[in-house]
């Protein structure tokens, strides 16, 4: 996480409210870490699903206000990225509009330039951040006033994707996108929390004492989407070696399928993978490795493609921690018994919580 100065804070963030109407404005803690977890996923999915992972943002939890439970989080935005590139293409702006309730222009005009100097700014970030990995891209640096609407504008967005009705979302064809599919799912866990509290009556997302969803409500906005069956052929596995900035670990190795680890990749991009190595984990359970803050892995993992964004990262060795080697990559002939056939790929293509997420 970087280092964060109250000045910055203040320019480069927006706020994400859920307000519990509860009796004596008492909440358990495992609903808070549940819906809070929940939201952090919807966001999570936005920026891998519709921005293709470029923008670069921290999620802050913040103190409730005396006197009732409003829980906050701060969005804290550093690099928009290809953001308003999406904002500016068809789907983009129906899906912005249905969401906030503000035309993609609204946006645009919110940081002083039109939507054509935003969209070119999307696409040269976008194809800045595919150079060789081990050089870190020239992407523009985004004024304090950009990141500012950026933060707004994916608060706003994962608002409405927690807020809107079902009926609502159907009819921006939101559910029903695959690229959806994600966020709505963490939606749907973010309502079971509140159903498993029985002292959750209704909800809110405003800081005002307007709780416009009951009770009665939770339960169809919990519901899970479809995944549609694919029946096209296995997707080939890429191979690569690249350097990791873990930002989120998970040290129980049997917990990687419910929550993954999260870092960024060599391209400054959001990332999410299991480490397959049994080595690596045979060194975690001796305890012998030096864990920092945020820890820096070099890795030799397998992922597949779809379209520009990576799925299915799997670290299949772990060859350096935090700067100390602890193995060599594995041979050819070790990775094809372990994938079958592979492509050797030296550069990442595009990708695209405070808490955790599921396999992407």
């Amino acid at each position: 996480m970087p280092e964060i100065d109250e000045w910055s804070f203040e320019r480069q963030s927006d706020r994400l409210y859920f307000h519990f109407d509860v009796s004596e404005h008492f909440l358990k803690l495992e609903t808070f870490i549940r819906t809070a977890e929940s939201a952090s996923r919807v966001i999570g999915a936005l920026n891998a699903e519709l921005f293709d992972g470029t923008l670069d943002y921290e999620i802050i939890v913040l103190p409730p206000e005396p006197g009732t439970f409003l829980s906050k989080l701060a969005i804290f935005v550093t690099s928009i990225g290809s953001v308003f590139a999406f904002v500016n293409s068809d789907v983009g702006s129906a899906y912005i509009e249905g969401l906030t309730g503000k035309p993609s222009v609204y946006w645009a005009k919110q940081v002083g330039e039109t939507s054509h100097d935003l969209l070119e700014k999307g696409k040269v970030a976008l194809e800045a951040e595919q150079p060789p990995t081990s050089v870190t891209p020239p992407v523009p640096k985004d004024t304090s006033e950009q990141c500012r609407v950026g933060a707004q504008l994916v608060t706003d967005m994962a608002r409405g994707v927690l807020e809107k009705d079902p009926i609502k979302l159907r009819l921006l064809g939101i559910d029903g996108d695959d690229r959806m599919i994600d966020a709505l799912e963490a939606r749907g866990d973010f309502y079971r929390a509140c159903i498993d509290d029985r002292e959750v009556k209704r909800i809110g997302f405003t800081p005002e004492g307007d709780f416009p969803i009951p009770r009665n409500s939770f339960p169809e906005r919990a519901q899970k989407p479809e995944r549609k069956e694919k029946e096209d052929e296995p997707l080939p596995w890429m191979l690569a070696i690249e350097n990791v900035r873990v930002t989120s670990p998970n040290w129980e190795r049997d917990d990687q399928k419910a929550r993954q680890w999260k870092g960024k990749d060599s391209v400054r991009r959001e990332c999410f993978f299991v480490i397959e190595d049994a080595e690596f984990w045979f060194h975690v359970k001796r305890k012998d490795l030096i864990v920092d803050v945020l820890d820096n892995l070099k890795v030799q993992w397998a992922y597949q493609v779809v379209g520009k964004r990576i799925k299915n990262r799997r670290v299949l060795r772990v060859l350096e921690f935090n700067g100390e080697k602890l193995a060599d990559p594995l041979s050819d002939d070790a990775v094809r018994a372990m994938l079958g056939q592979f492509t050797n790929a030296e550069t990442p293509p595009a990708n695209g919580d405070l808490f955790d997420d599921t396999d992407r």
